[in-house]
């Protein structure tokens, strides 16, 4: 057992979220805060969850408010050449960006000697989300989103990880 495995899988969520932000988006995502949390639950506008297994079990969960949502939709439509504007579509656009984000952080943790499976992305968006913390460890990072170019305001973004207690 690694007892910096906590500290090493958060410090590797912040670097791969804010590094794919950069090389996707051309965002800017400056890590406001981040820490354990005795949150027993999460609820926002736009939320997508992905699950994980392995020497590892938990899951990510990338939440932003409407605000973000409606800033970054765009961004992340003409980045994967897609028409956002199509009926149901904003939904699976923000999944599949949220799916990315996971695979980069666990192909990650699995260079530094994890084996690690992704799960499907699950939308979860305007649902309460309950947390377990009898089970689960929680930690959040907060990310103040901008395009430095454009000197525009984009949002935030909250990550927030669980992981099964041993």
């Amino acid at each position: 057992m690694d007892p910096l495995l906590d500290e090493k899988v958060v410090l590797t969520l912040g670097r791969a979220f804010t590094e794919h932000m950069k090389n996707t988006l051309f965002v800017s995502a400056e890590k406001e805060a981040y820490g354990p949390s005795k949150n027993e639950g999460i609820c926002a506008e736009s939320c997508s969850g992905i699950g994980f297994t392995g020497e590892l079990n938990g899951m990510m969960y990338l939440c932003m408010d409407g605000y973000t949502k409606m800033k970054l939709l765009p961004r992340i439509a003409e980045r994967y050449q897609i028409d956002a504007g199509q009926r149901g579509m904003a939904d699976s656009v923000l999944l599949e960006f949220s799916n990315q984000i996971a695979s980069n952080i666990l192909s990650e943790l699995r260079d530094g000697g994890y084996h690690l499976e992704l799960q499907p992305p699950e939308s979860l968006n305007h649902k309460i989300v309950p947390i377990d913390l009898k089970r689960n460890r929680q930690y959040i990072l907060i990310f103040f989103l901008r395009d430095r170019r454009m000197k525009r305001y984009l949002g935030r973004a909250t990550l927030v990880l669980t992981l099964e207690k041993y």
